[in-house]
């Protein structure tokens, strides 16, 4: 059976790796940008956070058909038997508000979705890191659960990170790759025939831990090896300076499971995870299981 991914971010790359077999990847890139490893570069301008894929068709995708299982780009059409829509977020606008920050002395980051609070949390550390003055205006990640909150909220705090009932600087949220849109997916990822995975998910956080997940959740459906639902999990590790905050939680999705830990090691753990993900070419591997 033919499979089409189309996207070669997180989410798309794992769902590749995992079917091996009968399946092409077509993206509008031949490369992968670990968007963490991104985003600190900007500040310290040592990370690395692309990495080339000679593996990946290149192509740029004008129309599709989800019932039909096509789609068709620049350079040809493309029919499946298993679709996979993995096109991802366009974070170009986030991006350059974040470059405009830096000319700035006094930040007060909030977000246009509250799902993008880890994003902002991490952003104010990295500011105040620099020595700018910070404030947060969010929820401190509360819908991950409380304890998630607590720490988060006296951590910002130790940094001097002050709440603002009013942020002004505010992240806008990403927008959906063209020409597709985000897609409210059933219990095994599914809108109409095709599979659809990563930032594409409605009502998902964008988080690359999260999009690899369903990747390899997707290729195990393909191959006929997973049958039950995909069960969604926050995990994401926040560097606060010193040390980072490492949250694992399923209360976004009216699960039982919050864990949150704060330690020097996790902020190299961290630092581990940013060069890992470009050296295996963005799959996820043993990482899965941790």
């Amino acid at each position: 059976m033919k499979t089409i991914i189309i996207g070669s971010g997180y989410s798309g790359l794992n769902a590749y790796y995992e079917i091996k077999r009968d399946v092409k990847i077509v993206s509008l890139s031949n490369s992968f940008l670990f968007y963490t490893a991104y985003i600190r570069n900007l500040f310290d301008k040592k990370t690395r956070y692309l990495t080339e894929l000679s593996f990946v068709s290149v192509d740029k995708i004008k129309d599709y058909d989800l019932k039909g299982k096509w789609v068709k780009g620049e350079k040809g059409e493309y029919i499946a038997d298993n679709l996979i829509i993995a096109a991802g977020c366009d974070r170009n606008e986030q991006i350059n508000f974040i470059n405009k920050l830096f000319s700035k002395e006094e930040i007060s980051l909030g977000s246009e979705n509250e799902l993008d609070d880890y994003l902002v949390i991490q952003l104010s550390f990295y500011f105040r890191k620099m020595g700018k003055k910070v404030k947060y205006g969010g929820n401190y990640l509360r819908y991950l659960g409380s304890n998630v909150e607590h720490v988060i909220r006296e951590e910002m705090e130790k940094k001097g990170i002050k709440n603002t009932e009013k942020a002004e600087d505010i992240l806008p949220f990403c927008k959906p790759s063209e020409p597709f849109q985000f897609f409210k997916v059933n219990e095994k990822l599914m809108f109409q025939n095709s599979f659809i995975i990563g930032d594409l998910i409605s009502g998902f956080p964008k988080l690359g831990e999260l999009a690899m997940r369903t990747g390899i959740y997707v290729g195990k459906m393909v191959k006929g090896i997973e049958r039950k639902c995909f069960k969604p999990i926050f995990i994401n590790i926040i560097d606060t300076g010193d040390s980072a905050i490492h949250i694992k939680s399923d209360k976004l999705w009216g699960g039982k499971i919050e864990i949150v830990k704060v330690s020097k090691i996790r902020q190299f753990m961290k630092r581990f995870i940013e060069n890992y993900y470009i050296l295996r070419k963005g799959k996820m591997g043993i990482l899965y299981h941790l």
